[in-house]
C-alpha cells in the first residue's frame, strides 16, 4: 500500500512538472530529481531491495530530460549519450526474458511483429533523412539509434513467445519510447510546437510508469510456468 502512494506521489509530481513547463522553465525542472526518487523509491519499497541498472537509467534519464528542455541543440551529444546508455542499461532486464523464450516456431506468429518493426524502422529511416543535415554531431546519432531500435525489438518480439499477461506491457513501453525519442527530434528541428514537446514528455511518463512497474513482476514472470512460453 506505501509503495501506491509513492506511485502515485511521482504521477503527481510529474504531472505538476509538465503544467509547469509552460510558466516556469526552472521550477520544472527543479521538479524533476524529486520525480526520479519518488519512482525509485516506488520501486526499491514494492521489492524491498535495490537495482543500480534501474537506477542508472533513471539518473541518464534525468540528465538527457533536463538539458534536452534547456538547450538541446548546445548539449545534443551530451544528451545522446545519456540516451544511449540508459537505453542499454535497460536491455540487461529484457535479455532474460529472450533468452528464454523459443522463437524457433511458425513464422506467422513473428510476421506481424516484425512487419510493424519494419514499418516503425522506416518512419525512423524517413525522419532521419529530413533532420540529419540540422544535427550538432552525426556521430552520436548512431548509438541512439541503435539502442531505440533494439529496444523496440525486445519489446516487440519478446511478448509474442511468453505470454504471460503482464508482458503485454513491453508493447506499451515500446510504443512510448517510439514516440518520445522521434518527437524530441521533431519538435526541436522540424515542428516546434508545445504540443509535439508534451507528447513527446508525457509518453516519457508513461515509459517510466510501465517499465518499473514491469520491474517490479519481472521476477515472477521469469518464474512463471513454461505454458506462457
Amino acid at each position: 500500500m506505501k509503495s501506491n502512494y509513492l506511485l502515485f506521489a511521482y504521477i503527481l509530481t510529474a504531472v505538476v512538472e509538465l503544467v509547469l513547463l509552460g510558466c516556469d522553465l526552472s521550477f520544472s525542472i527543479y521538479l524533476r530529481p524529486i520525480c526520479v526518487v519518488l519512482i525509485y523509491s516506488y520501486y526499491v519499497v514494492s521489492v524491498k531491495k535495490h537495482n543500480f541498472f534501474l537506477l542508472f537509467y533513471l539518473t541518464c534519464e534525468l540528465i538527457n530530460e533536463m538539458f534536452f528542455l534547456i538547450d538541446f541543440t548546445r548539449y545534443f551529444t551530451l544528451v545522446m549519450l545519456c540516451y544511449s546508455l540508459a537505453t542499454f542499461s535497460m536491455l540487461h532486464h529484457l535479455w532474460p526474458l529472450y533468452t528464454k523464450a523459443n522463437f524457433k516456431t511458425e513464422l506467422n506468429e513473428l510476421l506481424r511483429p516484425l512487419l510493424g518493426l519494419i514499418a516503425v524502422m522506416y518512419i525512423f529511416w524517413e525522419l532521419t533523412f529530413m533532420v540529419f543535415d540540422n544535427l550538432p554531431n552525426n556521430l552520436v546519432f548512431f548509438p541512439a539509434l541503435l539502442a531505440l531500435l533494439s529496444w523496440l525489438f525486445f519489446c516487440t518480439l519478446i511478448p509474442v513467445k511468453n505470454k504471460h499477461p503482464d508482458n503485454f506491457a513491453l508493447y506499451i513501453m515500446g510504443g512510448a519510447m517510439g514516440v518520445m525519442a522521434p518527437s524530441m527530434f521533431i519538435y526541436e528541428f522540424l515542428w516546434s510546437k508545445a504540443v509535439v514537446l508534451y507528447f513527446s514528455l508525457f509518453s516519457m511518463i508513461i515509459l517510466k510508469i510501465f517499465l518499473v512497474t514491469y520491474l517490479i513482476k519481472l521476477q515472477n514472470i521469469l518464474k512463471s510456468r513454461e505454458e506462457y512460453f
